[in-house]
């Protein structure tokens, strides 16, 4: 029993030499370990980068961009179209999709029409100014060939006593100078059908279209029409009309304006058979022609049933 007691007095002593050993041990805390460690943790986090896309000036002679796109004092991120009169984010894809906009393209169409109506009146202007000229110019000259006559009448006076004299002139000569009179006539009247012809062709519209229900045996009248044009790969709106009465719509584009090229007209026959409430297969009818001169005018008409329809070039 004592030999027990005297264990644990032993195992008691050494547990406590042993407390007191660890309350001794040192502790040093490095400063630079927590510099490391906050290091370490921020190396870990990965954070993006957000760049916001700028306005560049090169964007504005670029096709698709020139003549409306401009840029924004003191707003670096933004744009402003001058045909619709807003701004727009300056990103080069959110600036293509606002051209394919119908309200950009009727702005496009409102701007372009006042301007060619502007270049007319000066075209006009100039032209009557050349015209106020070229009056005086003629009135000029005119005063100078009456002093001319007045001059002539004097010493003609004394030659036509010798012109009596000559009159055994060679009939020749004569019928040679009336056979090369009724050859300029007949060369002549020709030339002015042609310009004729051509006042015609001027005076009609160069794209037109005239619509015609097959079923009914008569013209579909209130039939919306489209024309759109293929520039640098997409079509372009240009303009739209209802058809008349008689089936018929002319007022697409001006003369002045009508360049060669690829056009599309498209036909919304879904509404007009669904308002006479006939079933059709076709939601849209689409006619593209190819235009070659300005000078020609070309019109598509359109035989129309719920099932089929057929176009030709017509007069």
């Amino acid at each position: 029993m004592e030999s027990e007691g005297t264990e644990q007095v032993q195992e008691v002593e050494e547990e406590s030499q042993d407390s007191q050993e660890l309350d001794e041990i040192p502790v040093q805390l490095e400063e630079a370990s927590y510099e490391s460690l906050g290091l370490t943790n921020s190396s870990n986090i990965v954070r993006g980068k957000y760049y916001k896309q700028t306005y560049r000036p090169a964007w504005e002679q670029m096709p698709d961009f020139k003549g409306w796109l401009r840029g924004v004092v003191g707003e670096p991120t933004r744009a402003y179209c001058t045909y619709c009169q807003k701004t727009l984010h300056a990103h080069r894809l959110s600036l293509l999709k606002h051209t394919c906009t119908i309200r950009h393209q009727k702005a496009a169409q409102i701007h372009n029409t006042r301007k060619n109506k502007a270049q007319a009146m000066e075209q006009q202007e100039i032209h009557a100014v050349v015209l106020q000229e070229e009056d005086m110019n003629q009135t000029e000259i005119d005063n100078e060939d009456g002093d001319t006559i007045e001059y002539a009448e004097v010493a003609s006076e004394a030659e036509d006593e010798e012109q009596l004299q000559k009159d055994g002139i060679d009939q020749e000569i004569v019928e040679e100078e009336e056979e090369e009179e009724t050859t300029m006539e007949l060369h002549q009247v020709p030339f002015e059908k042609h310009n004729q012809n051509f006042q015609v062709n001027q005076m009609k519209a160069p794209v037109s279209t005239h619509v015609l229900d097959t079923t009914r045996g008569c013209p579909v009248s209130g039939l919306q029409v489209s024309l759109y044009k293929l520039i640098d790969g997409r079509w372009t709106y240009i303009n739209e009309g209802v058809t008349n009465i008689n089936g018929k719509f002319a007022n697409f584009v001006d003369r002045a304006d009508f360049t060669p090229g690829r056009y599309k007209l498209h036909y919304d026959v879904d509404r007009y058979f669904d308002a006479r409430k006939q079933d059709t297969m076709y939601p849209f009818i689409e006619v593209v022609f190819d235009c070659r001169t300005v000078t020609e005018n070309y019109h598509i008409p359109i035989l129309l049933s719920p099932y089929g329809y057929s176009t030709y070039r017509g007069s």
